[in-house]
């Protein structure tokens, strides 16, 4: 997972939809609420060119939790609530409560309720990636040199969203492979850092190197 900077605090059309919700949901319990969303949601929607655009340009076309570049993303990119719809229908228009996600990741989180004590948000734990470790193997696992509870928060997110499956693990280790063939690789290897800090170094170098050239 990387910091993704969240440029603009509402959405325009989103915020109208939210406030319109909201206003049609007052008064209800929250499993009425969501009733009302489900028989509404083909009228009141939050994946919008809108939503969809800011996405694109938020993410550089990257889910929010693999980071795997989202192909084709106008139509394959979903929607993520942090909140899910059920426990916090009044937060299903909320632009803070949304992140974009490729299909994999959002099918792993389904419908598992959100933890505040655990959650990551990207758009809001600027050093996110000190919560992980990744191997060159391609696997990912938790930084144990962390406090109690950011351990705990890591296994969390890495359970929540499937962030060891195999497809990922895969594409990781041949980001290693790619990155041994190159000149950054060496220059690394060159500095007096431990292999963990060499390998996360490389892995966000790469990635970074990858938006730059728009692949």
């Amino acid at each position: 997972m990387n910091y993704i900077q969240r440029d603009k605090k509402c959405l325009p059309e989103l915020a109208k939809t939210s406030e319109q919700f909201k206003k049609e949901i007052a008064g209800k319990n929250r499993k009425e609420a969501y009733a009302h969303y489900d028989s509404r949601k083909s009228i009141l929607k939050y994946n919008t060119e809108e939503t969809t655009k800011e996405f694109k340009k938020m993410n550089y076309e990257r889910c929010s939790f693999c980071t795997q570049i989202i192909l084709e993303f106008e139509r394959e990119m979903t929607v993520e609530h942090i909140e899910t719809k059920k426990s916090v229908p009044e937060k299903i228009y909320e632009w803070d409560n949304l992140l974009c996600a490729c299909k994999s990741c959002n099918t792993k989180r389904s419908v598992k309720k959100y933890d505040g004590s655990k959650y990551l948000d990207p758009t809001k734990v600027k050093d996110i990636e000190k919560y992980f470790v990744y191997h060159a193997d391609g696997t990912i696992s938790v930084n144990e040199e962390l406090s109690q509870q950011e351990i705990e928060a890591a296994k969390y997110m890495i359970e929540l969203y499937g962030l060891d499956r195999d497809s990922l693990n895969y594409e990781r280790r041949s980001f290693f492979k790619d990155l041994q063939e190159d000149e950054f690789y060496e220059g690394l290897l060159k500095q007096k850092m431990n292999s963990r800090r060499i390998i996360l170094r490389s892995v966000f170098a790469y990635y970074k190197r990858r938006i730059r050239d728009g692949k």
